[in-house]
């Protein structure tokens, strides 16, 4: 803190006198001295295989634009920086859900315009105009669709804690729970019927037919948007020095 104070002190001064002695270069050597290196890694603690490229994305600190002034994140250990602080990373769980499809039949009905008809009265007599012309009114018929739906099911949940360690006397400083969950939901269908009975939004289904299921790992490695964001949230809501 004492570095830091006096980076603030010599900044002060270079704005008075710029370039004033060796102000610049004492200056790099209080940011140096001022800055906590934090160390940032990951351990797996579950029976699977944590796929590689999710680790290094989620250990790909250049893209969550965290390095602040005084703190500097690194996921590549450098032997010329003494580290102040661990970020560990612990999967500790994952769980994926077996393949599913499950199937449903519905029924939609419909009632859409079909052409015109001369208005009857409750008489059965024809309904005419004020001179004398039939009153056309338009005919409605009754539609309707029989819908095979399949969905396909897949979910993963990824669990993992995060620890913050002070290396400067290997005491556990804090931990922050961090999980995520992935599903893989995808709706296809067949129909027996009239398909304007059902909503227009719903024809895309129709074109559809299986897919293959995402592998686990794949699996895995989509749950990554989501745990690289809870974990930027981690980082950003819980500093290292307070």
């Amino acid at each position: 803190m004492d570095f830091r104070q006096a980076f603030d002190d010599l900044n002060y001064l270079d704005q008075l006198n710029p370039n004033f002695k060796d102000v610049r270069a004492l200056m790099d050597t209080a940011q140096l001295k001022g800055t906590d290196f934090v160390h940032v890694y990951t351990k797996n603690e579950t029976n699977m295989v944590i796929p590689a490229r999710l680790q290094d994305d989620l250990l790909d600190f250049s893209t969550y634009g965290i390095n602040d002034k005084w703190t500097v994140y690194h996921n590549n250990r450098q032997k010329s920086i003494n580290y102040d602080y661990g970020m560990i990373v612990n999967f500790r769980n994952i769980n994926i859900s077996p393949e599913q499809v499950k199937e449903k039949q519905f029924i939609k009905e419909k009632q859409i315009k079909d052409g015109t008809k001369t208005l009857l009265d409750s008489n059965g007599n024809v309904v005419k105009d004020s001179i004398g012309n039939p009153i056309k009114v338009d005919n409605f018929k009754t539609i309707s669709v029989s819908i095979y739906e399949f969905t396909q099911f897949k979910a993963c949940q990824v669990t993992a804690k995060v620890d913050y360690i002070d290396f400067r006397n290997n005491q556990l400083i804090d931990t922050f729970p961090l999980s995520s969950e992935f599903v893989f939901d995808y709706i296809y269908a067949n129909y027996n019927g009239d398909k304007r009975a059902c909503e227009d939004s719903y024809y895309q289904y129709f074109d559809r037919r299986a897919v293959p299921f995402p592998s686990n790992e794949q699996m895995i490695f989509d749950s990554g948007e989501d745990l690289k964001a809870k974990l930027k949230g981690i980082i950003t809501n819980n500093k290292f020095r307070r």
